[in-house]
């Protein structure tokens, strides 16, 4: 089973994600993490991260399976991507020394499975840094308790908490935390015309008894708050993992 490509959003995907703003943010979270200079991302997107981590003296090659993804890479990391499947690197074995993800093991068909590629690739010493996508939010949210109830469509995701506790061969677990708080504004509404166009990789190939039972109450419920054009400023993290390859 391939990995979900995000050619249908790529045109917005940086509007609709916080773009470079956010790609600096993390960038700052995960650069202390990196070792090496051979340092491939993947799952690259539009390259917004790997495009802040030069801020912190670290020049990443990105690849992902979207080729209209790596349209917009291309024009921020210049002729350093390349269009792969995370499964099937067209890499050496132990070529490569951090290996990052970002929002991107809850889109394949089995994470376990892509850590161990991502262990083939790297040298003795070398690390996978991951940013699984379930977000925490501030608890007085009262956008987040809402979305969650999208919960039921994410079922095969595998909480992070279940990926840092898996027996992966080759590599350890040697760190596991947050990225930093990130602090952006959003409108309830906004956020419903987001569920509501499918932009969210969740969303993309969600049946209509499934929209209908699970989806359109959280669109309504998001445009029932309370002045709900008026943008609240919102805070996130996300889990940060770190594994160093044992092989």
């Amino acid at each position: 089973m391939p990995g979900i490509s995000f050619d249908r959003v790529a045109a917005i995907y940086d509007a609709t994600r916080g773009g470079e703003r956010r790609g600096n943010m993390l960038a700052g979270s995960i650069a202390p993490h990196v070792t090496g200079t051979r340092v491939v991302e993947l799952g690259v997107g539009t390259g917004v991260i790997a495009k802040g981590l030069r801020q912190h003296g670290v020049e990443a090659t990105g690849m992902d399976l979207s080729a209209a993804m790596l349209e917009s890479a291309i024009g921020r990391l210049g002729p350093r991507v390349a269009q792969a499947d995370v499964d099937r690197l067209p890499l050496a074995d132990a070529s490569i020394d951090t290996v990052l993800f970002v929002w991107v093991l809850q889109l394949v068909a089995d994470p376990l499975v892509t850590l161990g590629e991502a262990a083939r690739v790297l040298r003795p010493g070398g690390r996978v840094v991951a940013l699984p996508s379930t977000a925490e939010y501030d608890p007085d949210d009262e956008m987040a308790p809402i979305i969650a109830r999208l919960g039921p469509l994410r079922t095969h995701r595998l909480p992070a908490s279940e990926i840092a506790g898996a027996r992966l061969p080759h590599l350890e677990l040697v760190h596991e935390g947050f990225t930093a708080w990130d602090g952006f504004s959003q409108a309830p509404s906004e956020e419903a015309d987001n569920i509501e166009q499918r932009l969210y990789s969740s969303l993309f190939d969600v049946d209509d008894a499934s929209w209908q039972r699970v989806v359109v109450p959280v669109i309504d419920a998001l445009r029932a708050l309370p002045d709900p054009e008026r943008p609240r400023i919102r805070r996130n993290r996300h889990p940060l993992l770190v594994w160093s390859c044992q092989s």
